[in-house]
C-alpha cells in the first residue's frame, strides 16, 4: 500500500492504490501558506494519509521558504507532534 501525493493550486490530494482518499486545502499569502482543512475518507483513516498530506505541504512549505500558518486543526497538531517542523510555524 503507497500513497501518492499530488498539488494543485490550492490543494494536496493523497492516493492510496491509486484511489483518492485525501485532500488538505490552502492558500498562500505573501511569504505564508495557511492550511486551511485537511479531510481523509473513512475507509483510508489510520493508514498515514493525513500524515503524508500534512508532510507534503510542511517539505513544500519549507523548500519554499514559506511561514505555515495552521488554520486547519490536523496540521496544527501534527506541528505540535513534530518538532522537526516547529521552525515553519508562524508567528
Amino acid at each position: 500500500m503507497s500513497i501518492e501525493i499530488t498539488r494543485t493550486a490550492r490543494s494536496y490530494a493523497a492516493y492510496l492504490d491509486g484511489l483518492r482518499v485525501g485532500e488538505l486545502t490552502y492558500t498562500r499569502r505573501d511569504n505564508e501558506i495557511v492550511a486551511l482543512h485537511t479531510v481523509v475518507e473513512e475507509a483510508a483513516e489510520g493508514k498515514g494519509v493525513g500524515g503524508a498530506l500534512a508532510r507534503a505541504l510542511l517539505d513544500d512549505a519549507r523548500e519554499g521558504d514559506l511561514e505555515v500558518v495552521p488554520q486547519c486543526p490536523f496540521v496544527a497538531g501534527y506541528l505540535d507532534k513534530h518538532p522537526e517542523y516547529a521552525d515553519l510555524r508562524a508567528g
